[in-house]
C-alpha cells in the first residue's frame, strides 16, 4: 500500500478529488464509509439537494438546484462528479441519465456520471445479467428502477422492497438491514448471478463484502458503483478495502 498519508502531509486529495451530488441530506456515515474504503489520498466532496421524498415535485425541485451544486463541487476541486440518487434519473425515463451527464459536464467542465449509470457499467463489467434487487424504496420507485435496468439489457428476476417513500424512514433503518433484505431476496429468487442494491442511504460497505462472502455472487450498490467509476477515472489501482469484488476490475 502506498505509504503517504493525507493526515501527515495536510493535503486531503493529493491523488484526486471526487464530487457527489446527493439528493437528500448526506449523513456523516457516507463520508466516513468512503474514506475508510478508498486508498489514501482520494478525497470526497458532497453537496446535497434537499429531497425529502421520492416524488416528482421533489425531483423537479432538486433538478432545479443541480447546476449550482455541480459548480460548487468543481470550484472546490472535484475532478469527477457523480449525481447520486435513483429518483433523479428514473422519474424522467430511460436515457435521462445521459442528459444529466451531458448537463453536468457542460456546466462544471469536468467528467461526470450518475450512480445508476455507474451501477449499470459495474454490472456489465462483471458480466452480470440476471439480478436480484433489494430496495428500501417504495414500489413505484422500484418499478421505475427496474424499467431503467431492463432498458440497459439487465433482467430482474426478483425484488424485495421495504416500500419507504420518505428519506427519513430509510435513513432510520439499521445499517445491517441491507444485508438482511438482500440475503432474503437472493434466497427466495430463481437462480441469479448478482445482486443490485439501489439507494445510497442504507448500505455501508461491510454489507457488500459480507453478502459476497456468504452468497458467493457479486453485489453492486449505488455509492459503491459511483466510487468505482470515480477511481477508474482517476486511475487509482490500489486495492479498495472491503467494498466488493467490482474493484478488482481496476487492477
Amino acid at each position: 500500500m502506498c505509504m503517504e498519508s493525507r493526515i501527515t502531509d495536510g493535503v486531503l486529495g493529493w491523488r484526486g478529488v471526487l464530487g457527489w451530488v446527493c439528493p437528500s441530506v448526506a449523513t456523516s456515515s457516507a463520508d466516513v464509509d468512503f474514506h475508510r474504503a478508498v486508498p489514501e489520498g482520494v478525497e470526497l466532496k458532497i453537496v446535497t439537494l434537499g429531497i425529502t421524498a421520492h416524488t416528482l415535485e421533489q425531483v423537479d425541485m432538486a433538478l432545479s438546484k443541480l447546476d449550482d451544486a455541480v459548480i460548487r463541487l468543481a470550484t472546490n476541486g472535484a475532478q469527477f462528479i457523480s449525481v447520486e440518487g435513483t429518483p433523479l434519473v428514473t422519474f424522467k425515463g430511460s436515457g435521462f441519465d445521459k442528459e444529466i451527464i451531458k448537463r453536468v459536464e457542460k456546466v462544471a467542465q469536468v467528467p461526470a456520471t450518475t450512480s445508476l449509470t455507474a451501477a449499470v457499467e459495474a454490472l456489465q463489467a462483471l458480466n452480470l445479467k440476471k439480478l436480484v434487487m433489494a430496495s428500501p424504496m417504495n414500489h413505484d420507485a422500484d418499478e421505475r428502477t427496474i424499467k431503467f435496468l431492463e432498458a440497459n439489457g439487465l433482467e430482474i428476476v426478483h425484488v424485495k422492497s421495504l416500500n419507504h417513500l420518505y428519506n427519513r424512514e430509510i435513513e432510520a433503518l439499521p445499517r445491517s438491514m441491507a444485508y438482511t433484505v438482500a440475503k432474503q431476496a437472493f434466497l427466495e429468487a430463481p437462480p441469479a448471478d448478482g445482486i443490485y442494491i439501489p439507494c445510497g442511504a442504507w448500505c455501508p460497505p461491510w454489507n457488500i463484502e459480507c453478502l459476497e462472502t456468504d452468497l458467493g455472487v457479486p453485489v453492486i450498490h449505488s455509492r459503491q458503483a459511483s466510487t468505482w467509476a470515480g477511481l477508474k477515472f482517476l486511475g487509482i489501482k490500489e486495492p479498495v478495502q472491503g467494498w466488493g469484488r467490482i474493484f478488482t476490475t481496476l487492477y
